[in-house]
Formats: C-alpha cells, sequence, structure tokens
C-alpha cells in the first residue's frame, strides 16, 4: 500500500512495434471490378489497379497485397482492412473517411495531400512513405509505426498518439493540434519549424532537438529574448 492507502496502478505495457504482415505466396488475382464488389475477398493480389478519382466505399480486404495500385484523388470510405500490404500504391490527394485497417503495411507509397479521418489503425506500418501536406484528424488512439516517412508540412489533429512511434522521419513544419503524445519517443527525428509545441508535453527528445525547437517553446510560453546590454558606467563612457 501507498502512504495514502491506495493502490498504485500498474504500468501500462506497451504493444510491440508493428511489422509487415507475413502473406502466403499464393495470393489469387483480382481485378478492379471485383475490389469495387461489397463482397469481402480473402487471399488476394491486385496489382497495377488505376483507380484515381474514384469513389470506393465500404471495400473489405484479409490477407491481401496492392501493388503499384493508383487511387490518385480517390474517396476511400469505410474500408475494412486486416492482414493487408500495400506497396508502391498512390494514394495522393485522396479521402478516407472511417477506416478500420488491422496488421497493415504501407511501404514506400505516396500519401501527399491526403484526408484520413475516423476509423482505427491497429498495428499499422507506415516505411519509406511520402506524406507531405497530409492530414490525420479524429483517429482515437493509434497503434502505428511511422518510419523514415516524410511527413513535411502534415497536420495531425484530435488524437492520442501515445502508442504511436516516429523513427527516422522528417516532421519539418508539422502542425500537431489537439493530440496526445505523452510516452512517446521523438528521438532521431527532424522537428525543425514544428507548430504546436504543447502537444509535446511528456513526449522524449533529444538535446539538439531542444535546441531547434527553442525559439517555438519560447514564444509559447510568451518568453522575451534580447541581447544583453552593456553595464550602466559602459552606458555613460560612451
Amino acid at each position: 500500500m501507498s502512504p495514502s492507502g491506495q493502490r498504485r496502478k500498474p504500468a501500462r505495457r506497451r504493444q510491440p512495434l508493428p511489422d509487415v504482415p507475413a502473406l502466403p505466396p499464393d495470393l489469387a488475382p483480382l481485378d478492379a471490378a471485383g475490389l469495387r464488389g461489397e463482397d469481402e475477398q480473402c487471399d488476394v493480389e491486385l496489382v497495377g489497379l488505376e483507380l484515381s478519382g474514384e469513389q470506393l466505399s465500404r471495400v473489405s480486404l484479409e490477407t491481401a497485397r496492392l501493388k503499384d495500385c493508383r487511387f490518385e484523388g480517390a474517396e476511400l470510405r469505410g474500408w475494412r482492412c486486416e492482414r493487408v500490404i500495400f506497396e508502391t500504391c498512390d494514394f495522393a490527394n485522396g479521402r478516407w473517411f472511417d477506416c478500420d485497417f488491422r496488421e497493415v503495411a504501407f511501404l514506400d507509397c505516396r500519401f501527399v495531400g491526403a484526408s484520413l479521418t475516423g476509423g482505427a489503425l491497429s498495428a499499422v506500418l507506415m516505411r519509406d512513405c511520402l506524406a507531405q501536406l497530409a492530414k490525420l484528424s479524429h483517429l482515437g488512439r493509434p497503434h502505428a509505426l511511422l518510419e523514415r516517412c516524410d511527413l513535411r508540412g502534415a497536420l495531425l489533429m484530435e488524437s492520442e498518439l501515445c502508442d504511436v512511434r516516429f523513427a527516422d522521419c522528417d516532421l519539418t513544419g508539422l502542425e500537431l493540434f489537439n493530440v496526445d503524445l505523452t510516452g512517446s519517443d521523438l528521438r532521431d527525428n527532424e522537428l525543425g519549424g514544428l507548430k504546436g509545441v504543447a502537444c509535446l508535453r511528456g513526449a522524449t527528445i533529444d538535446p539538439l532537438q531542444l535546441l531547434t525547437l527553442g525559439p517555438a517553446l519560447a514564444a509559447h510560453v510568451g518568453l522575451v529574448i534580447e541581447e544583453g546590454g552593456g553595464s550602466s558606467e559602459e552606458v555613460r563612457e560612451r
């Protein structure tokens, strides 16, 4: 018992880092018509599909691979994906709404200008992805690893990011709004020009990053920074 007579809550165990899901080698080919259907698709592979600008709702994929598919400007609504690998796919300027991803990996994909709103991310890996100016919002408490990703100028808002790990990412100019990063480790990431420094409360950074964030932190707390002047005696001598 603690001195106050109350038991301490056990420390919350961290979930293992997401990884690329293992898929069987004999996936069946699936074309665009099959993807547009509302039936659940399992053990399938989609290669080189052109789906730019389309509206695709309630797609359900389990144990699947999508490679070199183009979804530029597409609207994806209510997708359900489990054990799925997206490889070198293009989602630039696309819009995602209320999608549920579990054990999903995005490898070398483009999300430039894309928007992801609502839904859930569980054991999601993004590796070597471009996501400049992307917007991620209202994602609850996602569990994800972003590795070697470019999120320059992106916006993260209205989410608990305690279980999101950034590794060797470029977060230059990233904007944070009403997000919780408590317990997050942001070391080894580029944080220059980051906006919304109040959201860093409880996160871990390294000393060099602190120097980079110094001006923004000073502005946040209202510090006035001026160079020191000479002594009063020195001033009189002039």
